[in-house]
């Protein structure tokens, strides 16, 4: 709604506070929603005869209150009303409104109030130990956060023994700290041949030549990771082998064993990344489950709970090998935070954790199923229980002309080039289906999308 013009003249309160309380008003009696788009602030300062530092004050105020959120390139839009993205029991909402990084793979947030609630209260709980979570953490004392961890593995098929559980701050502190300890510079790092851009900056960080393998459409070609493991200096297999970030493709069992046979003779251990298992309901049991004597089993809670739920659980093949993580991980990260650890523990012992990870499955699904009726006759793969997909482009367009072209909108599309290791990266993007948006937003979305793709550049460059 870049027309939107508030109504002043009632209002005894400075020009910039009225225009706050104006986008207040308005989001009460239906004029502005959740996700319109505001005039740009020079253009709304002509329409009222004003100032610019005026308006540009009144976008702040109204920032502070959490009635908006403006995200560089894009514009300024207005945010929920009713509590779910401001801070609950504060006259003036959320202090702190950041816009949603959509180059990251985002799930989607749950727009239920009883379940926002629910999540808050234990958010809330936390403050009666919060002096203790501020200092220094010895892991020797984590056993309840390990108990929890453990009933959380359960739900990818894992059983193990809590005690052998270690803790990170998300799924890249694991890996960089999992290489930083069996790696040094030179070494080979092998992988999916388009696979997680997080793997890619860790080896270019660490000195590391990732070698990219042959896939088909059941992950990794046997063949191809025998033939790299032939010469000797393979130490490790990378793999996202659970709704595979950017392909969607998931490992079959069958696959699984074959692989896992094959880096058990070289003596070549698997990096397990299993951030999106928890979403499949149906997966085949983890590497870990399948070779816990190989592999270094990863399981985040950024893609299932939360993005900024930076914790993840790890599994070490061995006693040798968990000394070595947790040697390394002093180094590396110091220690967890003893907050997000303690939240993930109180929400999994309470069942807030399995509902939200219940409400991003079933939205995964619906936005799935949207995703497939705007896109439909496109060329793309996808996965019911992710919330991504990996689109082919056709018609003329290229990666930065269709990434370009659709940088305004609330959704993630990422260029193929951030994925491939070997070869020309493809004419493909990543299309993320999460984040804040809701179903409306997300549907106009993909249907610019969709008459996007079906317009030539040319034809599109009109919109720039």
């Amino acid at each position: 709604m870049t027309d939107w013009r508030p109504d002043l003249q009632g209002s005894d309160a400075p020009r910039y506070i009225a225009i706050a309380d104006s986008i207040a008003a308005d989001l009460s009696n239906g004029r502005l929603s959740p996700g319109d788009r505001l005039p740009a602030q020079r253009q709304l300062a002509r329409a009222l005869g004003l100032d610019f530092t005026t308006v540009a004050r009144g976008y702040a105020e109204a920032r502070r209150r959490g009635l908006l959120s403006s995200q560089v390139g894009s514009g300024t839009f207005v945010t929920d009303p009713n509590g779910i993205q401001t801070a609950k029991g504060s006259p003036h909402g959320s202090l702190r409104v950041c816009p949603p990084d959509f180059s990251m793979n985002l799930p989607p947030e749950p727009q239920d109030r009883t379940l926002v609630d629910r999540m808050r209260s234990g958010y809330s709980a936390l403050s009666g130990d919060l002096m203790e979570l501020l200092r220094y953490q010895n892991p020797e004392n984590w056993e309840q956060d390990q108990l929890a961890a453990a009933r959380w593995l359960e739900g990818v098929g894992l059983s193990p023994v809590p005690s052998q559980i270690l803790f990170a701050s998300g799924a890249q502190a694991a890996l960089s700290t999992i290489l930083a300890a069996i790696t040094e510079p030179g070494d080979q790092v092998a992988c999916e041949d388009v696979t997680y851009p997080g793997i890619r900056s860790l080896a270019a960080q660490l000195g590391l030549e990732l070698v990219g393998l042959e896939t088909d459409e059941a992950g990794v070609l046997p063949d191809s990771l025998q033939s790299v493991a032939a010469s000797g200096r393979l130490k490790a297999l990378y793999l996202n082998p659970t709704l595979q970030n950017p392909t969607t493709k998931t490992i079959p069992y069958a696959r699984r064993k074959e692989l896992a046979a094959l880096a058990e003779k070289a003596g070549v251990p698997i990096l397990e990344d299993d951030a999106y298992g928890q979403l499949c309901r149906k997966a085949p049991l983890p590497f870990a489950a399948v070779a816990p004597a190989t592999t270094w089993y990863i399981g985040s809670l950024s893609k299932c709970l939360g993005s900024g739920l930076r914790l993840a659980y790890v599994l070490a093949p061995n006693p040798g090998a968990r000394w070595q993580f947790t040697r390394a991980s002093r180094t590396t990260q110091v220690m967890p935070s003893p907050v997000m650890t303690a939240l993930a523990t109180r929400w999994i012992e309470d069942g807030t954790a399995l509902q939200l990870l219940d409400h991003i499955r079933s939205e995964s699904a619906a936005r799935q199923k949207l995703a497939a009726t705007h896109l439909h006759g496109q060329d793309y793969l996808s996965d019911p229980e992710g919330f991504h997909l990996w689109l082919k482009l056709s018609n003329g367009w290229t990666r930065p002309a269709l990434v370009s072209q659709l940088r305004n909108l609330p959704i993630g599309v990422t260029e193929s080039d951030a994925f491939t290791v070997s070869g020309v990266p493809p004419e493909r993007v990543r299309v993320g289906l999460g984040g804040p948006a809701d179903r409306k937003q997300l549907g106009n979305a993909l249907e610019t999308l969709s008459q996007t793709l079906n317009a030539s550049p040319a034809q599109a460059s009109v919109y720039f």
